[in-house]
């Protein structure tokens, strides 16, 4: 046992490092972010939630498809699987930039459909074509090297995105109802459904179907999150902000690693469907204490800037038993019949946001 958690902890430090590189997104949202726009925190999780939601299943698929040798560490047309991967992640984000707006549509909110739509469009798709190039570098070369692309790449991918996609948020906001807005917009979409033409695949539908599914749901967890997250704003000063996304990376990160594992377990036929944590008990325990140890380490920063320390910890002791229950169904009631990959790690990453943010907010409360 001792052995598979020594091999596990350090992979899962590399991850949670990444993860702390949202320090970098929540540096943005704490000297950027528009407290003067009231629906501006309602929108970000959504959208964040949406990028995690298709990277999870791009990556989750990418991974799994790795270890069982279906996909190769090469461009070739010939590596369909590959192209197949990639189309419906990009086609899922054109589609999901729609979806986000539409519910804010009919709120009572002071900014047009177009302009919504433009926001989502350049948050959502802008981040899949820029993160595109790294998440096949990422897969292929972690491989290569003998990691466990399950471990290693969502973790950083999901960092990387999450610093891209608060970037262009803040961007599409200040540049909202402008002519730029309106033609970066329309030029990240005529992009994507060109690179959807050139990489569809006979089963690019009923891949499509099961991530966008996914992405609905995603979609509905995180606007729930949006409105905690409003109300964790408005309760407390803005050095939340500044550790925020990491908060919900990390453990958006321990979830995806746990669930990444599950399904690729239950591909290769090692895992006991009654019991599945007790197969990964060795790697929950290696996962737990990184994870434990930098929520300690952010605690730390909201002390330095004036905040409670106690906040992220007890976030995580809360939060993490609830993603355990949580990744764990999922992995369980989709391999039935669907693709785990399509929904472990969008749907448990939405849910760890939505805990988290809950959870944030609940403290916050009680503090």
């Amino acid at each position: 046992m001792w052995s598979r958690v020594k091999r596990t902890a350090p992979q899962a430090v590399i991850s949670a490092f990444y993860g702390l590189g949202d320090i970098v997104a929540g540096l943005i949202l704490w000297l950027y972010f528009p407290t003067d726009i009231r629906w501006a925190a309602l929108l970000y999780p959504p959208l964040i939630g949406a990028r995690g939601a298709i990277s999870g299943s791009v990556a989750g698929r990418l991974t799994s498809a790795l270890n069982l040798g279906t996909v190769d560490t090469n461009l070739r047309r010939e590596n369909e699987k590959l192209w197949e991967i990639l189309s419906t992640g990009v086609s899922a984000s054109l589609l999901a930039s729609v979806m986000i707006v539409f519910p804010f549509h009919l709120m009572e909110i002071d900014v047009g459909y177009l302009d919504l739509l433009a926001i989502s469009l350049i948050t959502v798709c802008g981040v899949s074509l820029i993160l595109l190039p790294l998440k096949i570098a990422v897969s292929f070369e972690s491989f290569k090297r003998g990691l466990d692309p399950d471990i290693v790449v969502y973790p950083l991918i999901s960092t990387a995105a999450d610093i891209v996609v608060t970037v262009l948020y803040i961007y599409s906001i200040k540049t909202a109802g402008t002519f730029i807005s309106l033609a970066l917009a329309s030029a990240v979409a005529v992009i994507s459904v060109i690179l959807v033409l050139k990489w569809f695949s006979k089963e690019y539908l009923r891949i499509l179907a099961e991530v966008l599914t996914a992405t609905v749901i995603v979609i509905a967890i995180e606007s729930i999150a949006g409105i905690f997250l409003n109300e964790a704003v408005s309760i407390s000063d803005t050095s939340l902000l500044f550790v925020y996304p990491a908060m919900l990376t990390e453990l958006g990160d321990a979830s995806s690693i746990l669930g990444s594992i599950l399904t690729t377990r239950l591909f290769l036929g090692t895992l006991r469907r009654k019991v599945p944590l007790v197969d990964i008990l060795p790697e929950l325990t290696g996962v737990f204490g990184v994870y434990l140890g930098f929520f300690f380490l952010m605690g730390g920063m909201l002390w330095v800037l004036g905040g409670n320390p106690w906040v992220s910890v007890l976030t995580f002791l809360i939060a993490f038993p609830i993603m355990l229950v949580v990744t764990t169904s999922v992995v369980l009631l989709t391999s039935r019949k669907l693709d785990p990959d399509n929904f472990t790690i969008p749907i448990a990453t939405s849910t760890a946001d939505l805990v988290t943010t809950a959870t944030v907010a609940l403290v916050l409360s009680l503090l």
